[in-house]
């Protein structure tokens, strides 16, 4: 998965207005080089473009330049009488009204393309990226780490007995459980990182960052998780705990399948150690200080 950037996103909102821009220009060079004002309906071509990128307001603009069009050409070329002032009227507001069905329109389908593209990307029950979307942007980041340098780090994590929690609260109290971590996850992580729902109880994230910041954020997340409390029927609380695995990429090793293997041993130490924990890799290196103090 590739998320555009926001200087991507404003070079193609560049390159749209210069579309229709160009496209203005052109129709009314057209018209007022030959005289030719009976082609007006060709201004149909930005107002299209407009509609398409720019959606109502688009539109709107177009026709108001269509407007201003109008009024030079009169005002140059030949006097305004009534029936020309009707006619000029009657056009400029069938084209703000066509412009203004044309852009709902796109913004309607734009934004139905939006939920399908969403729902085949994420998870439906936390709202997380799914496993498919998971893999696809690991391999792209580490793609970027291989070839542009940088550091790149998985943090795994699993609910704490959660077949347990199942059996004793029902599936529905854990589908509730999911939906709470996935909120968890999503106010805690930053905009650049990604979390993702790996499968089941199984959650990771993935940053911009060395173990460090991954030990970090997983320590957050760790103490979120443990401190949300979620109410059941009959006025029961209940709360669930998780452990976490933390593992860096290694520039050079051209294989992200090793850092998901690296964060999973790490969180099987985790479960090994006594669970509600976060356990950093031993290929993953820590700042010497932090290291030390880890292991005072």
């Amino acid at each position: 998965m590739t998320v555009p950037s926001d200087l991507a996103r404003r070079r193609l909102t560049i390159r749209r207005l210069a579309a229709v821009a160009g496209a203005l220009t052109l129709v009314a060079a057209v018209l007022l080089a030959g005289g030719l004002l009976y082609l007006w309906p060709l201004f149909i071509f930005p107002l299209l473009l407009a509609a398409v990128f720019f959606f109502e307001l688009g539109s709107l603009v177009v026709a108001g330049a269509l407007g201003l069009f109008f009024v030079a050409y009169f005002a140059l070329r030949q006097p305004v009488d009534a029936a020309t002032t009707r006619q000029a009227i009657v056009g400029l507001a069938a084209f703000s009204l066509a412009g203004l069905v044309l852009g709902r329109l796109q913004r309607d389908q734009r934004r139905l393309h939006d939920l399908l593209a969403a729902s085949s990307l994420t998870d439906r029950l936390t709202g997380l990226y799914n496993y498919g979307t998971f893999v696809d942007y690991l391999h792209n980041e580490a793609t970027k780490a291989e070839r542009y340098g940088g550091e790149l780090t998985l943090v795994m994590f699993d609910l704490d007995h959660f077949k347990r929690f199942n059996d004793r609260h029902g599936h529905e109290a854990g589908n509730e459980l999911l939906r709470r971590v996935g909120a968890t996850l999503q106010a805690i992580v930053r905009e650049a990182d990604m979390a993702a729902r790996y499968g089941g109880e199984e959650f990771a994230l993935l940053i911009s960052g060395d173990a460090a910041d991954g030990l970090e954020l997983g320590e957050r997340v760790r103490r979120a998780i443990e401190a949300t409390a979620l109410e059941l029927r009959g006025g029961e609380v209940a709360w669930v705990t998780a452990s976490a695995g933390v593992a860096s990429y290694s520039v050079g090793s051209h294989d992200e399948t090793l850092l998901i293997e690296h964060a999973d041993a790490a969180l099987y130490e985790s479960k090994r150690a006594g669970r509600n924990r976060v356990t950093v890799h031993p290929d993953s290196e820590l700042p010497k200080r932090l290291a030390a103090t880890l292991s005072a």
